[in-house]
Parts: C-alpha cells; structure tokens; sequence
C-alpha cells in the first residue's frame, strides 16, 4: 500500500506526521463494520423476529388442539430427558414451546414468550408480529415497556423478578384452591358443557342480599387466563415474602389433601395398590 505523508505545520511544535494509512484502515473497518451490521445484525434480528412470528403461530395452533395438554405434556418431557431443561408447573405453555424450540434460557424464553403474549393480548395477527416488535423496538422494548417504562435495565430486572416470582405464587395459589376451594357446586346437566382442555372456568355471577348467583359460563383461554393469573398475582401481599411463605404453606395443605383423595378413590377399585400408596405418603 502507498503510504502518504502529509504534514501539519504548527506555530510552536514540530510538524505533527499524520499517514492516510490509518484513517484508510479505519474507513475500511467502517465499511466492514456497515456491512456486519446489514448483513447480520440488522438481518439476523428480522430473521428472529421472523422465526418467533412462527412460533406464534404455533402457539395458537397448540391452544386450538384437542389434545393440548397431553402435547404440552410431551414436550416438557422431551425437553427434559433429551435437552436436560427442566419447567416449573406454572410455566406458560407458550413458554414451553419457545424454549422446546429454540433451548434458549429462561430469562431469554421469557422475553421472547413475553413478546408472543402481548401481541395476542393487542390481537395481532402472527403474520404481522415481525413487524409488529420491529415498530416496538424489539423483543426487550416490549417485555421493559410491559413493566415499567423509564427504568434502568437493573430496576427492570428487579421488577421482572418479582412478577415472576407473583406469576408463579398466583398459579400455585389457584392449583391449591382446586383443593380447597371457596365453595363448590354442580350445574346439573341441563346446563353442563363437554368437558374442555381448558383449565379454568369463567363464571359471571350476581350478588344480592349476600347470596351469590350464577348467571352464564365460558370457557377461559390461555389469553384470559393470562390476564386471570397476573390480576389475582397483582392482588397479593404487598410484602412478597409474606405472600409467599403462606402460599407455600396453603399449597403444602392442599397437596396432602389429594394424596388423601387420590388414595381414597384408588382404594374404591384396587384396595392393595391403595394400601401400598398409603405406605408411600406416611
């Protein structure tokens, strides 16, 4: 390479020597740089956006399936025989498809399901989600944005922490009310539905003079439940670890009470294996 010297003559110095060498090679990295950028940063975050659009997709494909929760229950055991990644019980299935998909983190599988949640929750169709967390500012701009807008990525994360942490008590909360319920009834078949894959069931109920009537019914889809889990985990103890501590210890009660149902309608039609079951539990 031709190395051109140009000098710069000072009032009180030495002339200071300055090669084109050095700036050809910085504007030569600045063209490389500009290129890694389009051809891999830029295109590799639509390419993402891209795939995660698919995943969406899927997902709703997943929540329309007759079987749902047995291929739910499919790919938490793949997930952890094959890939070693274990889910929690209150994981959201979305959650779990993501993370099947991809074997990202946790942290990661959360914002990228996160992303998938708030476009259902804004009806966007997943055709257009690319798009959609490109006008957002990405995945990270939707998930911080969804938290608290303004914060440092610290407090972001403090934040993120406990509502997870909320999510999670919520769900555990409501699996033990299935235990120990507020109240219990039977519609009677005149009003009585298939049974569903859905979890929970919507009531839109009447109060008068203290009594409670029930008035319709409906199926809860993982959109509402959604937003069912996050008002009920909203509602909880301002002090986290004190909604924690009695959730856990409400949750523990609740779980021994299906042992003892579990055992007590196994006993009906094979009374040994009931028998052995007892042993276990004691």
């Amino acid at each position: 390479m031709n190395i051109e010297v140009i000098d710069v003559t000072m009032t009180s110095t030495s002339p200071i020597v300055i090669t084109k060498t050095l700036i050809g090679q910085a504007d030569d990295l600045a063209r490389e740089h500009e290129e890694f950028n389009d051809r891999f940063i830029i295109s590799g975050r639509k390419a993402l956006y891209e795939l995660l659009g698919k995943i969406y997709a899927l997902a709703e494909q997943l929540d329309g399936s007759i079987d749902k929760e047995d291929q739910v229950t499919i790919l938490r055991k793949v997930l952890s025989e094959k890939y070693g990644i274990r889910t929690q019980e209150n994981t959201s299935d979305t959650t779990v498809l993501v993370r099947y998909i991809t074997q990202a983190d946790r942290k990661t599988a959360h914002v990228y399901s996160r992303a998938i949640e708030t476009a259902r929750l804004n009806k966007v169709d997943s055709s257009k989600f690319a798009g959609y967390v490109e006008q957002a500012g990405g995945v990270e701009r939707i998930r911080s944005d969804n938290v608290a807008p303004g914060l440092t990525n610290q407090e972001v994360e403090a934040i993120e922490t406990e509502r997870e942490l909320r999510l999670e008590l919520a769900r555990k909360y409501l699996t033990a009310r299935t235990e120990l319920p507020l109240s219990s009834f039977n519609l009677g078949k005149r009003y009585s539905q298939a049974p569903k894959t859905n979890t929970y069931k919507q009531f839109i109920g009447y109060e008068r003079k203290g009594r409670y009537y029930v008035l319709a019914q409906q199926d809860v889809n993982d959109v509402q439940e959604l937003k069912l889990v996050e008002q009920i985990a909203t509602g909880l103890d301002a002090n986290i670890k004190h909604a924690e501590k009695n959730i856990n210890a409400f949750y523990s009660k609740a779980m021994l009470k299906r042992k003892q149902r579990t055992i007590k309608e196994i006993s009906k039609r094979h009374p040994e294996l009931a028998m052995r079951l007892r042993k276990v539990v004691d």
